[in-house]
């Protein structure tokens, strides 16, 4: 039973694919204003995947910052690396170098020293602008073989210190346990003066719920000085009783890796007073993008909802749980809570005809009015959880969406797992592209690695279509807005597939997966690059 991770504000994704014939086809030529100059100066990364330890494979997360000089090289760096609960000590990035085309794909190595031994991470990249883009890892050599999607964004607000972090923060921390079980943890806290005063979680351990006031501390590393948090933002924080190292991206997000046996990741974002105290202030749609696993194997669900106070409308929601397919309509009993004790904490509840047993309850976080995080924490009919899932709710802006507005060039990821040989989906894939929209059609350039390959396929050309369903754009109607990606594998087969898609804005979709013919289980983001 494997977790599917979210690395990012919304990175894993459901997809399906059905092979079709046909022939290799040459991508597009890159067109835009990127170049190697885009990526100057210092950026936090992270990663979640898989990798090989030996013969088998584990989980694998990474967080770390590397420094791009805007000339193609890098010229430092530091990482720290989590193999299923196995922590690495601090790896100096020792160099490495960098391409950026002009539609802002690029690769990115990394070479690393660790006790005198070198070696190197190679990752593809987009830039989605010159102060971040998305990442996925494809490292495939004879010393080292890993995978995993994430992003990186630029560091700004240094020389940092401790209090560099103050304030509330909302947090969403996913993967694994001390025991390699699936852990979802997701809260708020205050930071004054390097301790957490004050704060509450929720955290769904294996399938066990528990949540509850929490505190902490953050410090700096005095046993790792050649990566000072002056220079780097790196320092250690216990949080909740778990211990990690934190990057500070600036004093509005911070970037942690658990180092006390289990696996967890993620970002805390700074929350801001426009969060609504109470349900009266909820007036907007939400789309939202979970990730993680049931008892039955990997699980994705996208939806979205409309909230007008208490009253909820329009709750439309498509589920994979381990390749069944769901689609959910005509939803009763919906209701929202906020928390009138804990800032941005609410409860979101609806009944599911296709899960009759019992309700459907996501816990949320906000950070602002417009943006949270979100966990699932429904049970079934013997009170016991259903899921392990968490990840992003953000309210929707700008529709209806249309042709007039969704054009333009993106950069788009998904990643989950697949299996090649058939039978149930296990293995890490990963893929991420850039495109250029008009009239609903897309052009563009992808990389895919299926780790049961064992060799990432590069520079594969991509094209689809999307469908706008929903009168308003939104899916407010039930008639699910489609996406259609058919990339052409290096062979000479290419593949379709099939999604479902929920827009953000015009700037952002989740999506996932409408098929359930082929064996994967993965999500995804559709995000517009800015101009450079």
């Amino acid at each position: 039973m494997k977790r599917l991770l979210l690395a990012v504000a919304a990175a894993a994704a459901l997809w399906g694919a059905a092979c079709s014939g046909g022939s290799t086809v040459a991508p597009p030529p890159p067109v835009g204003g990127y170049s190697v100059a885009s990526l100057n100066g210092q950026y936090v990364f992270t990663t979640s995947g898989e990798v090989f330890t030996g013969a088998s494979e584990v989980n694998l997360a990474r967080t770390g910052v590397f420094t791009a000089n805007g000339q193609g090289s890098i010229t430092g760096g530091v990482e720290d690396v989590n193999a299923s609960g196995t922590v690495s000590p601090a790896v100096q990035i020792s160099g490495g170098n960098y391409t950026v085309n002009a539609d802002g794909r690029g690769t990115l190595t990394l070479n690393l020293n660790s006790n005198g031994t070198a070696s190197a991470i190679n990752f593809a990249i987009v830039l989605t602008s010159t102060n971040d883009g998305l990442m996925i890892d494809e490292t495939s050599s004879q010393t080292q073989a890993s995978t995993g999607s994430g992003n990186f964004t630029k560091q700004t607000g240094g020389p940092f210190t401790l209090s560099s972090v103050t304030g509330p923060y909302v947090f969403d921390f996913a993967g694994l346990d001390v025991n390699v079980a699936p852990e979802s943890f997701i809260g708020q806290f205050d930071v004054n003066n390097a301790t957490i005063s004050s704060g509450f979680f929720d955290d769904n351990d294996n399938f066990q719920l528990v949540n509850g006031s929490l505190s902490g501390t953050f410090a700096e590393d005095n046993l790792n000085l050649t990566f000072p948090i002056s220079t780097f933002g790196r320092g250690l924080a216990l949080i909740g009783g778990q211990n990690f190292v934190f990057y500070i991206v600036d004093a509005t997000r911070v970037r942690f890796i658990s180092t006390n046996g289990g696996m967890l990741s993620g970002d805390a974002v700074a929350q801001n007073n426009s969060v609504p105290t109470t349900v009266a202030g909820l007036n907007s749609s939400f789309a939202y993008l979970v990730a993680g696993t049931s008892f039955n194997g990997g699980l994705t669900r996208v939806g979205r909802f409309t909230a007008a106070g208490s009253t909820i409308s329009n709750v439309h929601q498509d589920s994979n749980d381990a390749l069944r397919f769901i689609a959910t309509d005509n939803t009763t009993n919906m209701s929202i809570t906020l928390d009138p004790v804990t800032p941005g904490r609410g409860t979101l509840t609806f009944t599911d005809p296709n899960f009759k047993s019992a309700p459907s309850i996501y816990i949320f976080y906000l950070s602002s009015a417009s943006q949270g995080v979100i966990q699932e924490t429904t049970v079934d009919s013997t009170t016991f959880p259903v899921a392990v899932a968490d990840g992003t709710i953000a309210a929707q802006v700008g529709g209806p969406f249309s042709t007039s507005n969704i054009t333009g060039t993106y950069a788009y990821n998904w990643s989950g797992l697949s299996s090649q040989q058939g039978g149930n989906a296990n293995d890490e894939e990963d893929l991420l592209g850039q495109a250029t929209v008009a009239s609903l059609a897309f052009i563009g350039t992808d990389d895919i690695f299926q780790f049961s390959t064992g060799t990432p396929q590069t520079n594969l050309a991509a094209s689809g279509t999307i469908s706008i369903g929903g009168s308003d754009g939104t899916t407010a109607d039930g008639n699910r807005n489609t996406m259609t990606v058919i990339y052409n594998k290096s062979s000479s087969s290419a593949s379709t597939v099939n999604c479902v898609v929920y827009f953000v804005s015009p700037q952002l979709a989740f999506f996932a997966n409408s098929s359930s013919s082929a064996t994967r289980i993965v999500v995804g983001i559709l995000q517009a690059q800015q101009t450079p």
